[in-house]
């Protein structure tokens, strides 16, 4: 099973309740909202998509299937932008 975490050449931090991300080696800046930033902090360690949308279920009201699509999307992403990893 597939499993997400954070690319390691990354620094990130936190302003006004929002994640900001950077790639060290190219350059690249990223600011996520809430949401983003609660799964930002979800694959600290790998997780898989079933993890995550499970755990984002318990806190916001939002129906199983748009949750996976919406998280899906994010992931995707991510990799696609050289920021997360997928296993």
């Amino acid at each position: 099973m597939e499993r997400y975490s954070r690319l390691e050449n990354i620094i990130d931090g936190e302003i006004d309740n929002h994640q900001v991300i950077m790639h060290i080696n190219d350059g690249k800046y990223f600011g996520l909202n809430p949401v983003g930033k609660r799964i930002w902090m979800l694959i600290e360690k790998p997780k898989t998509l079933e993890e995550i949308t499970s755990t984002l279920l318990l806190e916001y009201n939002i129906s199983p299937d748009q949750c996976k699509t919406e998280v899906q999307t994010f992931l995707d992403k991510c990799v696609e932008c050289n920021i997360v990893v997928k296993q």
